[in-house]
């Protein structure tokens, strides 16, 4: 991780909320738990989008990038405005049950997984598939998004339970 870390000049921590639309190489890291991260790469024009999302939906308010709808469509736009085409690699992750809230088998819906199905649905609303995804489960996760590429790492964060790991 480190020698992936030293390879790019530019290294930026994605909070909650926040997206990065590049066309130079950066190395684009940030740490999920309910929220989800979409990535967006083109081969063809070399650009690459991420966005870190925290809720589903924005009903109708202002460009909030802290929900899963705006900020999916808004690096969508970016992308498509820098000449990405067809053809879009496009990768899901996230959406977890974080929160040891009752029982782990609950029939409730949780934020995250209300998450990861707007993001889908937004996805196919905009003739995208992703072609990798990694949601849900009861850990969170941290990512290294790379622009050059499209390449991301994960790794998932272990699960503590009353304190104890």
């Amino acid at each position: 991780m480190k020698s992936l870390i030293e390879s790019h000049k530019h290294n930026i921590y994605l909070k909650p909320g926040e997206v990065v639309v590049a066309r130079e190489p950066v190395l684009v890291s940030t740490v999920l738990g309910s929220c989800v991260a979409v990535t967006l790469f083109s081969p063809s024009c070399g650009v690459g989008a991420i966005c870190h999302a925290m809720l589903p939906d924005n009903a109708g308010r202002d460009e909030d990038l802290r929900y899963v709808d705006t900020a999916l469509r808004h690096i969508f736009r970016k992308v498509t405005g820098y000449g990405a085409g067809k053809d879009l690699v496009v990768k899901l992750f996230g959406g977890a049950k974080v929160l040891d809230i009752g029982n782990v088998g609950s029939p409730a819906i949780t934020v995250g997984e209300k998450n990861v199905a707007r993001a889908l649905e937004i996805l196919d609303s905009l003739g995208l598939t992703a072609t990798s995804v990694d949601t849900g489960g009861v850990v969170g996760r941290k990512l290294f998004f790379c622009t050059r590429n499209g390449d991301v790492y994960l790794r998932r964060m272990r699960h503590i339970k009353n304190g104890e790991l």
